[in-house]
C-alpha cells in the first residue's frame, strides 16, 4: 500500500507539471512570447513533447535524488520550498546547458519560466494537500497486535510515528488468561480507552484489517481456534514479522525459525530467477567494462603513480555457499598496512590507511569497478549481499548463528543492504544488514535487482554511504 501511494504521488507530480508547462505555452503564445500555433502542432511537429518531456525527467529525477519519493508526509513546508527550488534550478541549468550545446531539444525560456513557477507553486500545494488526505483519510489498515514484545513495540512505534506508511495500531492483547478463555487489555487508539474483551469481542468492536501474532504468543488449542475464527471471517492473520517485513523492508532475525530454514521454500531462491540473474548480470558487466574501461586505465594509472604499489588489490572474501575467491578493487589504502596493524580492520571515516587517490575513488565507486570481472568469472553477481572477509565472518558467525544464510546466493557489488546504508560500526547494524540480506534473499527478482541498481545509482551521484 506504501508504495501505491508513492505511485499515486509520482502521478500527481507529473500531470501537474505537463499540465503548468501545457498552460505555459498557451499563454506565452497567446502573448506573443513564442510563435503561436496550434497545440497538436507544437507538441508533435515542433518537439514540444520532446522538450517537456526532457524536462519533466529532468524535475523528477532531481525529486528522487533529494529523498522526495522516500517519504509522503510533509514535514516542513519551508524544507519542501528549499528542495522545490533546488530542483528548479538544477531544471533551468541543465536547460542552459543544453541551449549552450546548440541541440534542438530546448524549451523556450518564457515557457521554462511561466511553467517552472507554475510547477514549483503547483507541487507544492499538491503535496501538502496530499500528505493531509494520506494522514487523515486514506483509509489506513487497522492492525490489531496478539501478545506484547520487543519487535511488536518496535512495529508500533514506527506505525505511530509514519502515518502515511498506511497502517494504525488499534489495539494490542497484552495478556492472556488461558483459564477464563482468551482476554486481552487493549487500547482504542482513537479514544485512548483502556478494554478488557475476549479475542471475538475484540474483533467485532474494533474491526482490525490485521491480526498481528508475536511471537511470544503460545498458541494453544483455544488460541488457535480464536485465529481461525477471525481468518474465517476475512482478517489477514499472521506473524508480527511478516508486518515488520512489510514496513521495513528487512526479515527480523528473531522471526527466523530452523523449519522455515529447512522446510520453507522462502529462503530458496527459484532457479530460473538465480539463471536469470546470471544473464543479465554477466551482460551488463560486459557492457560496464566496455564504457567504463577508459576511467579504469585513468584509475590505475593515479594508483600506481600515488602509491607506487600494485594497482589492484586483491583479497580472499567468501562467496555463495561458502566457497573462498578472489575480491578485485582499485587498491585505496597503502600497501601492507593490515599486516602493520597486525590484521584486517574495516575502513572508516577519515581513515589513515587511506592514500589521495584511494580518497577520490572511494568516494566516486570507481575502486568497484574491477568486480566487474568477478562478475564475468562467475564468482559475484551484480546485486547481493556484499562478500565478507574469513577473518570477520569466522568471528561474525559465532556471534549472529543465521549470518551463514547470506551465502545462500551469490555476493554483489552492491546489494539491498547497500542502498540503505547500514554502517558496519557495531554488531546491532551487522544484524541489521543481515535482516536486509534476508529480505533481499526471501524476495530476489529481476524488479528487485532493478530497483537496488537504480538506487544505487543515486547513492554514487549524491555521494551517500561513501567512505
Amino acid at each position: 500500500m506504501f508504495k501505491r501511494r508513492i505511485l499515486y504521488l509520482l502521478i500527481g507530480d507529473t500531470a501537474l507539471l505537463a499540465g503548468c508547462y501545457l498552460a505555459a505555452y498557451l499563454f506565452a503564445s497567446s502573448q506573443g512570447y513564442v510563435p503561436p500555433m496550434e497545440l497538436d502542432v507544437f507538441l508533435l511537429l515542433d518537439n514540444g513533447l520532446i522538450e517537456i518531456l526532457g524536462v519533466l525527467i529532468t524535475i523528477l529525477l532531481g525529486m528522487y535524488f533529494l529523498g522526495l519519493y522516500e517519504r509522503i508526509r510533509v514535514q516542513s513546508v519551508p524544507g519542501l520550498i528549499q528542495d522545490l527550488l533546488l530542483v528548479f534550478g538544477v531544471a533551468f541549468l541543465v536547460q542552459a546547458i543544453a541551449s549552450y550545446s546548440k541541440t534542438q531539444l530546448v524549451l523556450s525560456r518564457w515557457v521554462m519560466l511561466y511553467g517552472s513557477g507554475a510547477g514549483a507553486i503547483a507541487l507544492l500545494v499538491w503535496r501538502s494537500l496530499y500528505s493531509i488526505e494520506v494522514v487523515r483519510r486514506s483509509g489506513r489498515q487497522g492492525v490489531l497486535f496478539l501478545g506484547d514484545s520487543p519487535l511488536v513495540e518496535r512495529v508500533r512505534d514506527f506505525i505511530a510515528g509514519n502515518p502515511e506508511a498506511g497502517f494504525a495500531t488499534i489495539g494490542c492483547i497484552r495478556s492472556l488468561h488461558q483459564n477464563d478463555g482468551l482476554f486481552a487489555i487493549t487500547q482504542d487508539e482513537a479514544s485512548a480507552d483502556m478494554r478488557v474483551l475476549s479475542l471475538a469481542d475484540t474483533v467485532q468492536q474494533l474491526r482490525p484489517e490485521r491480526v498481528a501474532v508475536a511471537d511470544s504468543v503460545e498458541l494453544d488449542d483455544e488460541i488457535r481456534s480464536q485465529l481461525l475464527t477471525c481468518s474465517m471471517l476475512g482478517l489477514n492473520v499472521e506473524s508480527v514479522g511478516t508486518v515488520y517485513e512489510e514496513i521495513f523492508g528487512r526479515v527480523a532475525i528473531e522471526t527466523v525459525t530452523l523449519n522455515q530454514l529447512v522446510f520453507s521454500p522462502a529462503f530458496r531462491p527459484r532457479p530460473w530467477v538465480l539463471m536469470l540473474q546470471e544473464v543479465y548480470g554477466r551482460a551488463i558487466a560486459l557492457v560496464g567494462i566496455l564504457l567504463t574501461w577508459p576511467l579504469m586505465i585513468l584509475a590505475a594509472i593515479a594508483v600506481r603513480i600515488d602509491s607506487g604499489s600494485p594497482v589492484l588489490f586483491r583479497q580472499v572474501r567468501i562467496g555463495r555457499n561458502g566457497v573462498p575467491f578472489e575480491f578485485l578493487k582499485f587498491r585505496s589504502m597503502y600497501a601492507d598496512v593490515d599486516k602493520r596493524l597486525g590484521g584486517p580492520v574495516r575502513a572508516k571515516e577519515n581513515d589513515p590507511r587511506i592514500t589521495r587517490v584511494g580518497k577520490w575513488i572511494r568516494l566516486t565507486r570507481i575502486d568497484e569497478l574491477p568486480q566487474f570481472f568477478n562478475v564475468l568469472r562467475g564468482e559475484m553477481t551484480l546485486v547481493g549481499p556484499r562478500p565478507e572477509m574469513p577473518e570477520f565472518e569466522a568471528d561474525l558467525v559465532t556471534q549472529i548463528p543465521l549470518y551463514t544464510q547470506r551465502h545462500r546466493v551469490k555476493p554483489g557489488i552492491t546489494g539491498w543492504a547497500q542502498i540503505h546504508h547500514v554502517p558496519e560500526d557495531s554488531l546491532e547494524n551487522t544484524v541489521r544488514k543481515l535482516e536486509y540480506d534476508l529480505y533481499y534473499i526471501k524476495h530476489l527478482s529481476p524488479a528487485l535487482d532493478f530497483l537496488t541498481m537504480f538506487h544505487t545509482a543515486k547513492a554514487i551521484l549524491m555521494r551517500i554511504g561513501a567512505r
